[in-house]
């Protein structure tokens, strides 16, 4: 007696043996397909809340980049009023000092303008 022989019980026939292989088969491809559908939803799952977290990790990143950006551009600009302010008031200084002493000694300050203006045009003048 075979080993087919005696897993069979000797009621079967042998038209039903192939039947009932085939019943256990489909059987166990229809746990095969449960368990690949299930495991195919977890699989789904699983990626669908890893993408979300790494959304919401990018987005608070992305904010938090926003955030500090527009801090150091806003302490820039303070910083750059600051010194153009400096530099308007040095020059108004400037200008205030160069009208005192033009005030105060206008034949001179003609003199050294008068000076400067035709070395100015002796420089830039053309054979």
């Amino acid at each position: 007696m075979t080993i087919a022989d005696e897993s069979t019980s000797p009621e079967q026939t042998s038209a039903e043996r192939p039947a009932s292989h085939l019943r256990s088969a489909a059987s166990h491809l229809g746990q095969a397909r449960e368990h690949l559908t299930s495991g195919v939803r977890e699989a789904r799952s699983d990626f669908s809340s890893g993408v979300s977290q790494a959304r919401e990790h990018l987005s608070s990143g992305m904010s938090d980049a926003m955030g500090s950006g527009k801090d150091a551009a806003r302490e820039a600009k303070a910083e750059l009023d600051d010194k153009f302010e400096k530099l308007i008031d040095q020059g108004k200084d400037m200008f205030a000092q160069a009208e005192d002493l033009i005030r105060s000694r206008p034949w001179t300050s003609f003199g050294a303008a008068f000076a400067a203006g035709f070395l100015i045009a002796k420089l830039t003048r053309r054979n």
